[in-house]
């Protein structure tokens, strides 16, 4: 499988095993192999698919 892990800019993990991002703007929906759901407000800033890692600058 594919699955990522996404990490904030500040190399915080916010959730593993990720299958789904959805993008609405500055809203980020995260799904993960379970299916669980996560959602934040921030901006996509690296997609690293060697590593498998996604980077989100979130929103204060």
């Amino acid at each position: 499988m594919c699955e990522s892990t996404v990490y904030s800019t500040d190399n915080d993990m916010i959730m593993e095993d990720v299958l789904s991002i959805k993008i609405d703007g500055e809203n980020i929906e995260l799904i993960d192999i379970l299916g669980a759901r996560k959602d934040l407000k921030g901006v996509i800033v690296e997609i690293d698919l060697d590593k498998h890692g996604i980077y989100i600058k979130l929103n204060e």
